[in-house]
């Protein structure tokens, strides 16, 4: 029992130090002040983020728009393609059928020639020649000449439309090479703007990403707002149960003693703390006065009044109150620690140290093994000194 207090001693002045040293637990906490800030700037972040994305968004809307006129231009000059080759193939059969009538043509004018020829022998004018008239020579020679240059003239006719056809032919290869030019320039801007449009389309979800991130640090900044709030409130908390919580009374020393010569020492102040049971009554608040039927059941008569206390001073009543600078819990505000090595041993072993017959269970049966250790029942809660 001795080597317990003297343990339970050794810890507490190793948290006072600790505590001493580091100007104590909320010396280097964030104050509300400075939680409002940081969320401020964190704003400001996020909603500089929320503008890029909206940047972004625009000018990959614009190369769309770029893109989409080069594409509407590209596929204008392939219908205008598709027309001129459509041109120039019907072009190149007319160019054929020339031919082959400009073949058929030369060989009619040869047998027109020849017909001609035979014409002229054998009609009545033959005999003329044959009886060597020259009038009559004359005659036959003039029909032979006609007929000739009949052919010669319909010769030069299907020569200069095929002329014509050729020149027309190559004037429609020329607009043909041209648009083929045309469109390799359109589809070099169809892919710059392609490229363009990808590198826009990474903005945006790199704008994204960062805007997701700021407003994950926005939240977080208000979180800690919320933090400092609430750290602020339970100072508060703390320091107005101090200024309600009675005098402490002590016993002074009876005699000083001596370690060796011209050293004094003075024995400890001693605490003393209610043991004996049957505080009371107070006037309990309701959210602290509806515990009682559960605090009946686990606890002794003589100690009900004064669990019902330390439930006022440590929750207020509130079953899922929580302590942001320890993470104690409950209304008897276990420590995460003291919870999970004392409520098996209650016969609550996976219990939430939120569930209120669970807590209150287990805080009963704390304070009987303390009192059965030596010490004083209530010496686990430090709000025993509102008893």
């Amino acid at each position: 029992m001795r080597s317990l207090r003297l343990l339970s001693a050794l810890l507490a002045l190793s948290l006072l130090a600790t505590l001493v040293a580091t100007g104590g637990p909320l010396a280097s906490a964030q104050t509300t002040k400075q939680a409002e800030d940081a969320a401020d700037e964190a704003r400001e972040r996020a909603d500089a983020a929320t503008g890029m994305v909206d940047d972004a968004v625009a000018n990959r809307e614009e190369i769309e728009r770029q893109l989409a006129e080069s594409i509407t231009r590209l596929n204008e000059l392939t219908a205008e393609l598709s027309a001129v080759g459509a041109d120039i193939d019907r072009i190149a059969a007319q160019v054929g059928y020339a031919d082959v009538e400009l073949a058929g043509i030369q060989a009619d004018i040869e047998d027109q020639a020849v017909d001609a020829y035979m014409t002229v022998v054998a009609s009545p004018s033959v005999s003329v020649v044959n009886s060597g008239t020259v009038e009559q020579a004359m005659v036959a020679n003039t029909v032979v000449e006609d007929v000739v240059a009949d052919g010669r003239l319909t010769v030069s006719q299907l020569f200069t439309k095929r002329k014509d056809l050729l020149a027309l032919r190559e004037a429609f290869v020329g607009d043909q090479d041209q648009y083929q030019r045309l469109q390799e320039m359109v589809d070099a801007e169809v892919a710059n703007y392609t490229a363009l449009y990808e590198q826009a389309d990474a903005d945006v979800a790199g704008a994204i990403r960062a805007a997701d991130e700021a407003d994950r640090e926005y939240r977080a900044a208000l979180s800690a707002v919320d933090l400092a709030r609430a750290k602020q409130d339970e100072r508060q908390r703390q320091e107005n149960r101090e200024a309600e919580a009675p005098a402490t009374t002590t016993t002074p020393p009876a005699n000083p003693g001596t370690d060796s010569p011209g050293t004094t020492t003075t024995t400890a102040p001693t605490t003393t703390e209610p043991d004996e049971g049957g505080g009371g009554p107070w006037d309990h608040p309701g959210s602290v006065e509806q515990w009682r039927p559960l605090v009946q059941q686990f606890f002794p008569d003589n100690r009900v009044e004064e669990a019902l206390r330390i439930i006022d001073c440590e929750s207020n009543g509130d079953p899922n109150a929580q302590n942001p600078y320890s993470g104690a819990g409950g209304l008897f505000q276990f420590l995460p620690s003291t919870w999970a090595s004392n409520a098996p041993n209650a016969g609550y072993a996976g219990y939430s140290v939120f569930d209120a017959e669970a807590n209150i269970a287990t805080a009963a049966w704390l304070a009987n093994r303390y009192q059965e250790l030596g010490y004083s029942y209530w010496h686990a809660w430090n709000c025993r000194r509102t008893l």
